[in-house]
C-alpha cells in the first residue's frame, strides 16, 4: 500500500475530515480517479431520495428498537437538510442537537423514547441467558413500552400520529 494510502487510512481512523479529504484527493491523484465536488442539484436529489427512502423505512418499521435511528436520521434531514448516518453511541449527541429545533413536547417524545431504547439495549447486553434471572420479563416490558410509543415517534416525522395495528 502506498504512503499516501497509509494517510488517508490514519486520518479517516483519527477522525479528522480535513486531512482525510486531503489524503484522499492525494490517493486518488496518484492512482488516476477523478473526484469531483457534487453540484447543488445533485445533492438535493440525492437527498430527496434518501429522505424518501428513510421515510418509507420509518413508515414500514416495526421494530421498536430499529426505530429510533431512523426517526433521528429523517429528523435531521427535515429541519438541517443534512444526511446523517450515525452510529448508537451518537444518537444521544443527534437528539440533543435537535433540542431548539423541535416543540418541547415533540422532543420530550424523542427523549423517552431513546431513554427507552438504552434501557432495553442495556438489559439486552447484562442478560445472562439464565431463566432464573428476570431479565427477560424486564426486556420485553421496556418493549412493550417503547412499541406503545412508535406511532407517538412515526408521528414526529410522518406527520400523523399513526393508531397501532
Amino acid at each position: 500500500m502506498s504512503a499516501k494510502a497509509i494517510e488517508t487510512v490514519e486520518a479517516l481512523e483519527g477522525k479528522r475530515v480535513e486531512s482525510f479529504m486531503s489524503a484522499l484527493r492525494e490517493v486518488a491523484e496518484e492512482s488516476g480517479l477523478a473526484l469531483k465536488k457534487l453540484d447543488k442539484k445533485l445533492e438535493r436529489t440525492l437527498l430527496h431520495s434518501y429522505r424518501k427512502d428513510l421515510t418509507a423505512q420509518v413508515s414500514a418499521e416495526t421494530d421498536p428498537v430499529s426505530l429510533l435511528p431512523q426517526v433521528i436520521s429523517l429528523l435531521y434531514v427535515q429541519v438541517h437538510g443534512k444526511a446523517l448516518q450515525a452510529p448508537g453511541r451518537a444518537i444521544s449527541a443527534a437528539v440533543s442537537r435537535l433540542k431548539d429545533k423541535l416543540d418541547d413536547s415533540a422532543f420530550k417524545t424523542l427523549v423517552d423514547y431513546q431513554s427507552g431504547t438504552v434501557s432495553v439495549l442495556a438489559l439486552m447486553a447484562s442478560a445472562t441467558g439464565d431463566e432464573e434471572d428476570c431479565t427477560s420479563d424486564r426486556i420485553l416490558s421496556k418493549r412493550e413500552v417503547l412499541e406503545e410509543l412508535m406511532p407517538a415517534l412515526k408521528g414526529l416525522v410522518l406527520g400523523t400520529t399513526q393508531s397501532q395495528a
